[in-house]
């Protein structure tokens, strides 16, 4: 059985299929003798890339497949109250009354982060997977070129990346047949 048979989306299988052979041949590359310190750096941030955008598709996948969609509170029919009410901790700004509706996410709202603490709370991803992914996606976020780099990526973090996205994918069926 392939790792990723459980997704059935096919444009999206033959995604994530390509992506791992290339974070596959990326990872080979690094291993040859004679790559600058720097180049070899750079390619590591990349895999690290690749598989934590491999891994927010799978569990994006995940949310569009179970049915339960993450909410926010909208509030609606705002109006402000005359200026004889005052907050008590926040006095001279305006008091206001709303509707308070409770709004489905879209999904351009969704990210990394939203995802893997809604599937936290659902008891659908482990405590401890949840915080690899999240420490592997503040190590992506730092990839930016206008931030700093304060962590140095290197081969035991891309290997731990790798073996996130192994755990991800074995585990990704189960989960997705558990209903809550």
């Amino acid at each position: 059985m392939n790792d990723l048979d459980f997704i059935k989306d096919p444009v999206l299988r033959k995604t994530l299929e390509d992506s791992i052979e290339y974070i596959y041949a990326l990872y080979e590359e690094t291993k040859q003798d004679g790559q600058k310190p720097l180049y070899r750096e750079e390619t590591y941030r990349v895999i690290v890339l690749y598989v934590v955008s491999a891994i927010e598709a799978v569990l994006f996948y995940f949310y569009k497949t179970r049915g339960k969609k993450i909410t926010k509170i909208n509030y609606r029919c705002i109006q402000t109250l005359s200026t004889s009410y005052q907050n008590k901790e926040k006095p001279g700004l305006p008091v206001i009354i709303a509707v308070q509706e409770d709004e489905e996410r879209k999904d351009y709202e969704l990210g990394l982060y939203e995802l893997v603490k809604f599937f936290l709370t659902l008891k659908l991803i482990q405590e401890k997977t949840a915080k690899e992914i999240l420490a592997m996606n503040q190590m992506r976020n730092t990839f930016h070129f206008n931030k700093p780099r304060p962590q140095i990526c290197d081969k035991e973090q891309v290997e731990n990346a790798l073996r996130l996205l192994v755990h991800t994918l074995q585990n990704a069926p189960k989960s997705l047949e558990i209903k809550k």
